[in-house]
């Protein structure tokens, strides 16, 4: 076949052509993210129930879904909370499960169990597209506007932007509309017979549109219309509430009440830079090309300002696209500077028309790679760009191996052809098992069955097919391309490394025992760095964005949790790194990263996004910067707790270590999380030792008698209707003007403890109103303001970060053991921070590499016919992973889950060259050499194309080793250090062991 694939060479050479033309228009239109899509196997179900307590919440609500969803086939888990009239549960089910079908039965289910709930609750909301983050957030500000007009304008814009290809929603968020707002005074309310639902009745009554039918005539028919809706406040102001029996003179409205036009109270506001702002997000298509999208959008926003007052702010918060070009300019550079460096390896090792041969195949496999990416559903992201860097090296291993086999036929005197065709089957099985045990390594890594795993899984995936392109490449371009230019070598120097190869490994084998012991030593002494390194899940990422979460000690409303976010915004401004912010007041900013957590939408939280620039500072990096902010804050901030935060990759955590304790008496459970919480808090290293329990607060509670209830004719709705009326405000119709609908809301003008006390309730059996002091009392009590439970059993978490340069592992160590003095009497816990994550993926990655090895010994075995020699070349790996340690230890890297996978990969890498060894040491001994010559020998002789294959694919890496990527830097230096050390071990220590493991005796079997 390879013959007559160099005999029509020319189909070959156009198939060439085609594929860098498709390789190309692929990688264009090719879908282009900063991170790989994660979609967590998460739902959020959140119900409101109006003016319920969180008691009532979690009794009528909460735990009536809880009891529900336990039901749903694959559930995991869920953590539920109750708050003053709203339920929030988060949903969990297990990885691998039909979350399609998972989430459609749990709508029937929420469907079905919407009757069972209080008649007052709003429809249950189910959200599960948690992975989905905003591609852009634009704040509208300006000084001179309200909320409602920046609402309008954010609408205008829009509608503009909403059409655009690529886009699949824009969502304002933060505009506060207006509402009529009747304000009832209270004491002349309570003299009247009415009641605050009675008033609402009555605005309804007046502000209909009822069809009125038909006019007939003799010759026709003529709809009536008759206008019922309200058509202004006056009219709102003069409805009759009451007549006089005796001059039937009429109350109305106005009497008791003002009507006015007022910005409604919002669930959330935000502001940037200070200012009052909205934000305007826009979500896009994951298959398609973003930097495509975002060059539309910044178009259409640019024609859009030219339309916009002057003094009307645009700031983008957010641009992915801009962030993703950086990105991947970031890594294509790394990529092309690699490529040079291999080539120039390539060049100095082999010769210019040689390695003008061999270096075309690192852009044809790269080409061929952006082909079948987006068949395999592989975008371009950090991730995919990272593998083509990691397999760049290795692009060329098979080419060389094939020129260097067709150049050694074109010196013995073969024609071209006869070279050409014999030179490349010659080496076909030991270029294909090198490929094969490297796919092999990496194919367990597309199994891991986590959420890590899908992040992670595109590396594995874009080097397997760039190594099956290269190995395609080696087999029929390469010979292509030598029969058209390769020519018989001069003055080829034979055997130039013989003499440095067959010296080393004599000495060695005159002193086999002390070789081994010393080779073992050495292993010993470079792992043993293990000890000294720091083992972490995922580095944080590499952005120039942090973010602060708040939590006000009182929850009473938005103003109160302000003044504590007004506190840190006033510390972020005087920052000279700090160079905007962004700040959402009763919630959080739209989800900007994808590794971030879950934010709720409560009054006590709000939410700081904000930009550095470490250039400004004396700070290095992200971490160092934001202990510093940390220490700021907390030294001043009052009312509230703030937590400066890093993005993080891959998986978010809430902190490096993390305890959940359960049970079923809550107080028992507070009682021992505190215990803990003054144990991890004096262990030297932890820092913001928090839980997610703020303590019991002060609430005012009505117990109403009940007899006395029964005596006068009241309804316990009675009650609580009209005290939720009179504080809450409820709304009673709607308003139109100039096209647009306002709420009309009935509120009481009583807002002081007296003036609730003195409210008169009316019965709604007999008429009567009594006052609400008469049939109960009001007093303060401790409540919780959130209830929270795991599974159905109350929770308290705990949680700790960890001061730059201490260790978690020292850290939890002394935890365990203070942990055995504390009584757990009715309360269980749990470890569930980034240790838990490091032992549940570690373990999964480490079984990968289990089976990478087993899978590596059964293709030796099935190639070199013996049981041993394949345990031979498996001596590479601990060889190889002392090195990685070693490296990580010398560059002060941590291992992380990205370095461990540089370790895996490394098992497919080394390998090779004992593969390399260990078949020409066969082909010595089948030439009817000793086993200890043709050892010695191989050495020799296999040094030049080992330590060509060893550097190449370093150059490779160079760039990335050199760089500063958080996530990434210690993959490359696991890889590099491993390389080296194996390389300069394997040379010697491979044939070595191979003389001890097949002795003299079973040279003919070796035969």
């Amino acid at each position: 076949m390879i013959k007559s694939v160099i005999i029509n060479r020319k189909i070959l050479l156009l198939f060439i052509l085609l594929v860098f033309l498709l390789g190309t228009y692929s990688y264009y239109h090719m879908p282009k993210q900063e991170s790989p899509n994660v979609t967590p196997s998460v739902a959020i179900i959140t119900t409101i129930y109006p003016g319920a307590s969180q008691e009532n919440v979690e009794r009528l609500v909460t735990s009536k879904i809880e009891d529900e969803i336990k039901t749903l086939e694959g559930y995991s888990f869920s953590i539920s909370y109750s708050n003053n009239s709203v339920s929030t549960i988060i949903l969990e089910i297990e990885y691998g499960s039909d979350t399609d079908k998972a989430w459609a039965i749990l709508g029937t289910k929420m469907q079905q169990l919407q009757s069972d709930l209080p008649p007052e609750c709003h429809d249950i909301l189910i959200k599960t597209n948690l992975a989905e983050t905003t591609g852009i957030i634009i704040a509208l500000s300006g000084e001179n506007y309200t909320y409602e007009e920046l609402g309008e304008y954010g609408e205008r814009i829009m509608k503009r932007l909403a059409d655009l290809q690529g886009v699949t929603r824009f969502e304002l968020m933060g505009d506060i509309t207006r509402e009529v707002q009747v304000t009832v005074d209270h004491n002349a309310f309570n003299r009247l017979g009415l009641s605050y639902q009675d008033l609402i009745e009555l605005l309804r009554s007046q502000n209909l549109e009822i069809p009125s039918g038909l006019i007939e005539n003799a010759s026709s028919k003529i709809a009536l219309n008759i206008t019922g809706s309200f058509e202004s406040l006056e009219e709102i102001e003069n409805i009759v509430i009451g007549m006089s029996d005796t001059d039937y003179s009429v109350l109305r409205l106005k009497d008791i009440a003002t009507v006015a036009m007022v910005e409604r109270d919002n669930d959330i506001r935000y502001k940037d830079n200070g200012h009052n702002a909205i934000l305007l997000s826009g979500y896009f298509k994951q298959d398609e090309n973003v930097l495509n999208i975002g060059k539309a959008v910044r178009a259409n926003l640019e024609s859009i300002k030219k339309d916009m007052p002057k003094d009307l702010m645009f700031k983008e918060v957010i641009f992915q696209p801009e962030d993703v070009e950086v990105s991947l300019n970031d890594f294509m550079m790394n990529l092309l500077q690699g490529i040079i460096l291999v080539i120039l390896v390539v060049f100095v090792g082999m010769g210019f028309r040689n390695a003008i041969i061999v270096s075309t195949a690192i852009p044809l496999a790269i080409i061929m790679t952006f082909i079948i990416m987006p068949l395999v559903d592989t975008p371009i992201h950090q991730v995919s760009i990272i593998a083509l860097i990691v397999a760049l090296g290795m692009l060329v291993d098979n080419a060389i191996v094939v020129s260097d086999s067709i150049q050694n036929k074109l010196d013995e005197g073969m024609d071209r052809l006869t070279a050409c065709e014999s030179g490349s089957k010659e080496v076909l099985i030991p270029v294909f098992t090198s490929t094969l045990t490297t796919i092999a390594t990496l194919s367990p890594l597309l199994f891991l069955n986590s959420i890590v795993g899908d992040y992670i899984i595109g590396l594995p995936l874009v080097v397997i097919i760039a190594l099956i392109s290269s190995f395609v490449i080696a087999v029929f371009v390469t010979p292509v391309l030598a029969y058209m230019f390769f020519k018989p070598s001069k003055n080829r120097k034979e055997h130039a490394h013989f003499r440095f190869g067959y010296k080393m490994l004599d000495r060695m084998m005159h002193h086999k025992v002390l070789s081994v012991i010393s080779v073992i030593a050495i292993i010993a002494l470079l792992g043993s760095t293990l000890l000294f390194l720091e083992v972490i899940f995922f580095p944080k990422a590499d952005k120039n964005i942090m973010y602060v979460d708040i939590v006000s000690e009182k929850i009473i409303d938005l103003e109160t949790t302000e003044t504590i976010s007004d506190q840190v915004e006033a510390i972020l401004a005087k920052e000279d790194g700090v160079i905007s912010y962004t700040t959402a007041i009763g919630g959080g900013i739209p989800k900007f990263f994808t590794a971030m957590n879950i934010y709720t939408q409560l009054p006590q939280n709000a939410q700081i996004m904000f930009r550095v620039d470490l250039s400004q500072t004396s700070f290095p990096k992200n971490t160092p910067y934001a202990e510093y902010l940390q220490a700021k804050i907390d030294e001043s901030l009052l009312g509230g707790k703030a937590t400066v935060k890093e993005l993080e990759n891959a998986f978010p955590s809430e902190a490096p270590i993390a305890l959940r304790f359960t049970g079923s008496d809550f107080d028992r459970i507070n009682d021992t999380v505190s215990e803990v919480k003054a144990i991890l808090e004096d262990i030297e290293g932890t820092k913001n030792v928090r839980t997610d329990y703020d303590g019991k607060k002060l609430e005012y509670e009505i117990k109403l008698d009940q007899n006395e209830l029964s005596y006068l004719g009241l309804l316990k709705y009675d009650v609580l209707n009209e005290v939720s009326i009179a504080l809450r405000g409820r709304e009673a119709s709607t308003y139109r003007s100039e096209g647009k609908e306002y709420d009309i809301r009935l509120r009481s003008s009583g807002k002081q403890l007296s003036d609730i006390e003195n409210l008169m309730i009316k019965s709604s059996i007999s008429g009567h109103k009594y006052l609400l002091k008469d049939i109960g009392s009001i007093g303060l009590v401790e409540k919780q303001p959130t209830i929270k439970k795991y599974k159905g059993d109350y929770t308290i978490s705990l949680y700790s970060d960890i001061y730059l340069g201490y260790q978690r592992p020292i850290i939890l160590e002394t935890l365990y053991a203070k942990l055995s003095d504390v009584d757990f009497e009715d309360v269980s816990y749990s470890f569930d921070g980034e240790a838990e994550l490091i032992q549940e993926n570690f373990g999964s990655a480490g079984s990968a590499a289990v089976f990478a090895v087993f899978a590596i010994y059964l293709i030796l075995l099935f190639q070199f016919k013996d049981m041993r020699q394949p345990f031979i070349v498996l001596i590479t790996v601990p060889l190889s992973s002392a090195g990685a340690l070693f490296g990580l230890f010398l560059m002060n890297q941590p291992i992380s889950f990205t370095g461990l996978i540089g370790i895996i990969s490394l098992i497919g890498i080394v390998v090779n060259n004992a593969i390399v060894l260990i078949d020409y040491i066969n082909i010595k001994c089948r030439e009817g050499k000793s086993i200890e010559e043709a050892a010695k020998e191989a050495s020799g002789i296999r040094l030049r194309p080992i330590v060509l294959s060893t550097v190449t694919t370093i150059s490779g890496l160079i760039p990335l080793l050199l760089s500063n990527s958080e996530l990434f830097k210690p993959m490359a230096v696991a890889l590099v250090f491993g390389l080296l050390v194996s390389t300069l071990l394997t040379l010697v220590f491979i044939p070595l062991m191979y003389t001890i493991l097949i002795p003299e005796r079973s040279v003919d079997v070796v035969k």
